[in-house]
């Protein structure tokens, strides 16, 4: 009964894959308040892996509404971030913009620390 025990979890700890929660961060860069929607503005340095991780947003661009971002860190323009980042829920999706300019896919931060 040990030896199978020790054989399980010997296959259990081989069989899990090391998670680096650093590979789920996206660099960005602020570019302040989004004067549409007052959201705050980020140009992605990987839009590939942005895609990856939230879906491909309509028109490709590398600009988002950054959702759930502390306003400290994006109150400055060109500061360099890193974001943990998902793709927003219905309930955060939903906020008005006024339409005077172009509409920006948004992602949701997670996490984020200046880089």
């Amino acid at each position: 009964m040990k030896k199978l025990f020790l054989l399980l979890l010997l296959a259990l700890a081989a069989g899990c894959e090391k998670h680096d929660p650093n590979t789920d961060e996206v660099e960005v860069e602020t570019q302040g308040s989004n004067r549409d929607c007052g959201k705050a503005q980020v140009v992605v340095k990987d839009p590939a892996r942005v895609a990856q991780l939230i879906g491909s947003p309509i028109g490709g661009g590398a600009t988002y509404l950054a959702l759930n971002l502390d306003t400290a860190l994006w109150v400055r323009k060109n500061q360099a971030l890193l974001l943990r980042i998902r793709r927003p829920t219905a309930e955060e999706g939903s906020f008005i913009c006024h339409a005077m300019g172009p509409a920006y896919p948004a992602l949701t931060v997670v996490s984020a620390r200046v880089k």
